[in-house]
């Protein structure tokens, strides 16, 4: 680590995703519900492959500069050397791994579990792949938002804030933040991606690693994409019932 605990690096960091990646976030879903209540069909692709090229783009532009500055890559957990306590929080985390597959197994062949998952989602079903063309640029999008969001904010973020708050404040912090940088999603959407924060920023301290959070984030992502697509795919289909609280969505 750079012996300056804040320094222009951290105050960019710091910017970038408390404050202006919430701001992105809520302009860009704007953006989408417009186009999907305009009719445009390639709305969703199009907003799939823009965040595509921004989360890389970001993630590479502060990685590249947190290497450049000779921090190396272990503060980042990229170099994990697993002992002792550390494969208990490995197992835990592989554990939630097949539970988050079991969920979306037992999910998308049960149409009563479907319509339920797209009453729950509401407003953000706006999101969610319709096509197959979407739901493979969507699958793509889990895996970039698995390994980019893991690097910018247990990563990057955590190694950042640490040696100004200590380890335990730093995983509070983080997982503040990464709940506003899902403020699009509302105050409910904040407070559940900030769990999930807290979950993925534990596991990282635990495991020694990123890797482990990195793997559960794309499986999250990746089987509520699943779910929503499977949805879409059975309400067509004509098996889903259309109830009241669906249509207002």
């Amino acid at each position: 680590m750079n012996s300056t605990p804040f320094d222009l690096y951290s105050l960019v960091v710091l910017l970038v995703l408390a404050v202006i990646l919430p701001l992105i976030g809520i302009w860009d879903f704007q953006r989408l519900k417009a186009s999907v209540a305009a009719g445009k069909a390639n709305a969703r692709t199009k907003a799939y492959k823009w965040t595509l090229v921004w989360q890389w783009g970001l993630m590479l532009g502060l990685g590249g500069w947190w290497i450049q500055a000779g921090r190396g890559l272990a503060p980042l957990g990229l170099l994990p050397v697993a002992s002792g306590w550390q494969w208990l929080a490995i197992c835990l985390g592989m554990v939630a791994v097949i539970l988050q597959i079991w969920q979306m197994v037992s999910t998308v062949g049960d149409s009563e579990k479907l319509e339920k998952a797209r009453s729950e989602i509401g407003e953000l079903r706006d999101l969610g792949p319709q096509t197959e063309n979407e739901f493979r640029l969507f699958s793509a999008l889990s895996i970039t938002a698995g390994v980019c969001e893991e690097i910018l904010y247990r990563g990057l973020l955590m190694a950042t804030i640490a040696p100004l708050t200590g380890t335990w404040m730093a995983v509070v912090l983080t997982s503040i933040i990464f709940g506003l940088g899902h403020a699009y999603q509302g105050m409910a959407g904040i407070g559940k991606t900030a769990l999930v924060g807290l979950i993925m920023a534990l596991l990282t301290v635990f495991s020694g690693s990123i890797f482990v959070a990195i793997l559960l984030h794309v499986v999250v992502d990746f089987t509520v994409g699943r779910i929503m697509f499977a949805a879409r795919e059975d309400e067509l289909s004509g098996r889903l019932p259309h109830s009241s609280n669906c249509e207002q969505t």
